[in-house]
């Protein structure tokens, strides 16, 4: 793996530099166009407050339709969302489950772990994308959007992709973005090749090399899903047990002006209706969920937060 992180100034030319368009935040963050289209603040897991003038600027700018950014719940901002984050710098196997331990010795002695050159990752991996999307249940699990999400980040200093090999395919890998002593991870794997536990595998040796070797500060997976229907409780059952905490967070929606007279709950229904006519426009879902979280609703984060507290009391 990569020896030296870049700091996010160095992000955010090189970002630049292939194309994404890039725009200062305050605090050491930047504004970014996610791959939806959404405004997004980076790092995703920054929590501090922004002001209303920095994002209405950003979205002027990116000519954005919404921007997110996270915060920490209070009784304006309810919490919405899970935030999956691990910090324990003695992360190792030990500390563990049972099955966690199993699953990655078993996948530490079937697969073989090794960072993926560009070139290995754009001729092997949109299986494992493919897969991955559709699990999901997302409809752009598809060759060509692999391409287009991977081709232009293939080389950057700061993107690191991480693969289980089994049998010549890439049974599964890690896309970690590694910036001064933080990083993010998003993992990728073939349903035909989950029996050799290759997500577990990964993510443990990601955990372990960027905690407890490099000493970082934090290792990010993400969200929970805004999808009104997704496989969210699978996801947040599965992010806890490789050893990532869920941190109750509200994810903050800020409607381009220009948008904001769309704020209500006829447009959501007209949204959910083009949805279901639509399904394979992941854009328009990542919108409804937008805005539904807008007008306050947490469905996602309770059902996940529902079922992990049921299993724990059936245990």
């Amino acid at each position: 793996m990569n020896g030296n992180s870049q700091s996010m100034t160095e992000y955010a030319a090189d970002l630049e530099r292939v194309g994404v368009h890039v725009y200062p935040g305050t605090s050491g963050t930047i504004w970014t166009t996610h791959h939806s289209g959404t405004l997004m603040r980076r790092p995703t897991f920054h929590l501090e407050p922004t002001t209303a003038e920095e994002v209405r600027a950003a979205l002027w700018r990116a000519r954005a339709p919404v921007a997110s950014y996270l915060l920490q719940p209070d009784a304006d901002h309810p919490a919405n969302s899970w935030l999956y984050l691990c910090t324990d710098q003695t992360y190792s196997l030990e500390k563990l489950s049972s099955v966690m331990r199993r699953n990655v010795r078993r996948g530490l002695s079937e697969l073989h772990i090794a960072p993926l050159t560009a070139e290995q990752l754009l001729e092997h991996g949109a299986p494992a994308f493919c897969d991955t999307r559709r699990r999901a249940e997302l409809r752009d699990g598809t060759p060509e959007v692999f391409r287009e999400r991977f081709v232009p980040h293939a080389t950057l200093p700061s993107r690191l992709v991480l693969g289980a090999w089994k049998d010549g395919n890439i049974a599964a890998f890690l896309e970690i973005t590694e910036v001064d002593d933080w990083a993010e991870i998003e993992c990728f794997s073939m349903d035909a090749l989950l029996q050799y536990r290759p997500n577990d595998t990964l993510i443990y040796t990601a955990l372990h090399h960027y905690l407890a070797e490099r000493r970082y500060r934090v290792v990010s997976y993400g969200l929970s899903s805004i999808h009104a229907e997704s496989n969210a409780s699978g996801l947040h059952r599965f992010k806890t047990k490789v050893g990532f905490q869920t941190i109750p967070v509200h994810r903050a929606f800020v409607l381009h002006p220009l948008l904001r007279p769309l704020i209500n709950r006829a447009t959501l229904w007209g949204m959910k209706a083009a949805a279901q006519f639509r399904p394979e426009d992941n854009r328009l879902k990542l919108a409804y969920g937008a805005l539904a979280y807008m007008l306050g609703d947490t469905h996602m984060l309770e059902v996940a937060a529902r079922r992990v507290n049921d299993e724990h009391a059936g245990s």
